[in-house]
């Protein structure tokens, strides 16, 4: 069994369920393609990884949706419901989930993630050989990756989610805990139409 877990925190393409900040420039039907196909794409960069690397556990939402959900992104994976009514109660539960199976180094990755390489992410378990902690900040102020080699469920607490500081306040955290921590290269994600053509040039989006 490998002792990696990879929580990757995925939300079905349902038109107007799905980045809705993007929806309002390309529409809703617009946005969840763009949004299905990176998706695919950043799950296919996870399947690139060495064999038994890392175990990829499909976090997904809403939990109704697991039947579609195993269909849209079928393969040698664990599928389990995202919990909580926040962002920080769902990281929260999720690294609880990894860690009580017996994973000892546990990444969750968001699924909208311009320019993910797979380098990045295990240079993200590596480093918890050392740190307590691993993130990959985002360009918009929070974070596409986070990872920890035990409990350190705090940091979630009292974030602004959904804000441009939650990148900020949690590495406040982290220093005010005393955490080591290692930072990745920061990234982009799937909120602007300029991350679809026209002004950034991804790989994902030419």
């Amino acid at each position: 069994m490998a002792t990696n877990a990879l929580l990757y925190f995925v939300k079905y393409p349902e038109p107007g369920m799905v980045k809705t900040r993007l929806a309002k420039v390309v529409g809703a039907d617009h946005a969840a393609q763009a949004y299905r196909e990176l998706t695919e794409t950043n799950l296919g960069i996870l399947n690139s990884l060495p064999s038994g690397f890392a175990k990829v556990i499909i976090a997904f939402d809403p939990f109704k949706k697991e039947e579609a959900v195993r269909s849209w992104l079928p393969g040698p994976y664990e599928y389990v419901a995202q919990k909580g009514s926040e962002l920080g109660a769902r990281l929260q539960n999720a690294f609880r989930f990894a860690f009580e199976i017996g994973f000892k180094k546990v990444i969750v990755l968001g699924s909208d993630t311009l320019g993910l390489r797979p380098d990045l992410i295990s240079n993200g378990f590596e480093a918890l050989e050392f740190y307590d902690v691993a993130i990959g900040p985002a360009y918009d102020g929070g974070y596409y990756l986070i990872g920890m080699n035990r409990e350190q469920f705090s940091i979630f607490k009292n974030i602004p989610w959904s804000s441009p500081h939650v990148f900020e306040v949690t590495l406040n955290k982290l220093i005010e805990k005393n955490l080591s921590y290692y930072l990745l290269q920061k990234l982009d994600d799937l909120d602007e139409a300029k991350n679809l053509s026209g002004g950034k040039k991804h790989e994902t989006f030419k």
